[in-house]
């Protein structure tokens, strides 16, 4: 029985140092993490902000063996099969350091946008007599918050903030059944996500893993 997954992070490689050639002779990136996620209720969870690595240059990669649990996310509910779970991932080069509270800021407005969503999305499954959401309902509640969330991000904290963050990015799962595997194990094959921003690019390497 799958109860739970957990996204764990596998490396993080600086691909490009931020700040553009000159930036780069003179400085290293010190690179923080944070993100959220979204579990088979729509319910969110934060990750509070943490470094990666204090020295990046172009070309280094942070390895985390054992995989570093960036997340776990509740399964269990009363809505059938498949169920799916989503994940947003916010980086940041920290100079003078507010990332931590405007991560926090991020959480606290995807938490608002998802619960009003579930209560309009709740009103009208109780109108239609219909008393559970589907893992596919879920994901159409993330699609339409994220837009909002994202524009929401580039407008008031991206522009405002003292640390260097880059453009969200995320991704999503989806557990078919109860006793779901990919291939006959509970660990998923490892994906990727790639950042841009600030003259810089960076790659996470990722996996789940099912409990």
């Amino acid at each position: 029985m799958n109860n739970q997954i957990s996204l764990r992070i596998h490396s993080v490689k600086c691909v490009d140092e931020t700040g553009g050639s000159w930036a780069e002779r003179v400085g290293n990136d010190e690179i923080m993490l944070s993100g959220f996620g979204i579990d088979a209720s729509a319910n969110t969870v934060k990750v509070d902000a943490f470094e990666v690595y204090p020295h990046f240059d172009d070309g280094d990669i942070k390895r985390y063996s054992p995989p570093r649990t960036f997340l776990t996310l509740n399964l269990t509910n009363n809505s059938a099969f498949p169920k799916t779970c989503s994940v947003g991932f916010l980086l940041a080069e920290r100079d003078s350091g507010d990332f931590g509270s405007k991560a926090n800021q991020i959480y606290e407005k995807v938490k608002a946008e998802m619960e009003k969503k579930k209560k309009e999305e709740e009103e009208k499954r109780r109108r239609s007599g219909i008393s559970s959401f589907s893992g596919e309902d879920l994901k159409v509640i993330w699609e339409v918050v994220k837009p909002i969330l994202y524009a929401w991000i580039k407008d008031k904290i991206i522009s405002a903030a003292n640390d260097d963050i880059f453009p969200p990015r995320d991704t999503s799962v989806t557990i078919a059944s109860a006793d779901f595997t990919w291939n006959g194990s509970k660990v998923s094959p490892p994906s990727a996500v790639e950042f841009r921003g600030h003259d810089g690019v960076y790659l996470m390497t990722y996996d789940w893993e099912l409990s």
